[in-house]
């Protein structure tokens, strides 16, 4: 796979920014465990997850947490300086599906984006990956 894109209704995801959403997944903690059940079992079976407006707004939370756990871990809020700083100890490869902590950060931004605009516009969230 290339790499997984999100969006909702308007908001349209940076490129690749799904790719770590797996790992974003398994860091979150044991309260979203249903949440989290409900969008592996659509991974299990398709390409993609679609989190239904009252999903998004669920795991809204626990995405934002985790943003801020991880922010705090870096020492700062810029992905891509953190994605570089990583380089020299990870395959480039895994670190984009989520053995780095910059491409996490990178990913639970743009979740926490469109599970906002989900509440917006009321329109569910998805995650494709080619």
């Amino acid at each position: 796979m290339a790499g997984g894109e999100i969006g909702c209704g308007s908001f349209q995801g940076s490129d690749k920014s799904g790719s770590a959403f797996e790992a974003v997944l398994d860091a979150l903690p044991l309260q979203a465990r249903d949440w989290v059940e409900a969008a592996r079992q659509q991974l299990d079976s398709a390409d993609f997850v679609l989190l239904e407006v009252d999903h998004a707004r669920g795991l809204l939370p626990f995405f934002k947490d985790y943003q801020t756990r991880l922010i705090a871990e870096i020492g700062h809020d810029d992905w891509e300086r953190a994605a570089r700083d990583e380089a020299a100890s990870l395959d480039d490869v895994a670190a984009k599906w989520g053995a780095g902590k910059g491409w996490r950060l990178y990913c639970v931004g743009d979740l926490v984006r469109a599970c906002e605009q989900s509440a917006v516009e009321q329109q569910p969230v998805y995650i494709a990956f080619s």
